[in-house]
């Protein structure tokens, strides 16, 4: 493997792990209609997936020699986006009960 490689699969393993976290999230708030618990399952498992991954590159970027400036700039650069991205699956998720709290409402009453 060589160094564009495995940054290339850094970057679509964090993109499929977003994905997945934000399943995760979505499926917890609408089942539990709290999207504070959507919230918080994306937090956790893209920070666990982050972890993962993180490890992950820095085995496989030691092995093809990857310098330590383009490692440092590309798990920074994730770092920075990542808190973007849980504010930006915060408000959907409560979008999405929002609505779904007035529907059950109108169910039951």
């Amino acid at each position: 493997m060589d160094v564009q490689k495995v940054a290339n699969l850094f970057l679509i393993f964090i993109l499929i792990a977003a994905g997945i976290s934000l399943i995760i999230g979505f499926v917890v708030a609408v089942r539990s209609t709290n999207y504070k618990k959507g919230y918080i399952s994306t937090f956790i498992s893209s920070g666990v997936f982050l972890i993962l991954i993180v490890n992950w590159y820095d085995k496989a970027s030691s092995n093809v020699f990857m310098g330590t400036i383009p490692w440092i700039l590309n798990v920074i650069a994730v770092i920075i986006v990542l808190p973007l991205y849980v504010l930006v699956a915060r408000f959907i998720f409560k979008k999405v009960t929002k609505g779904q709290k007035g529907t059950k409402e109108k169910i039951i009453g």
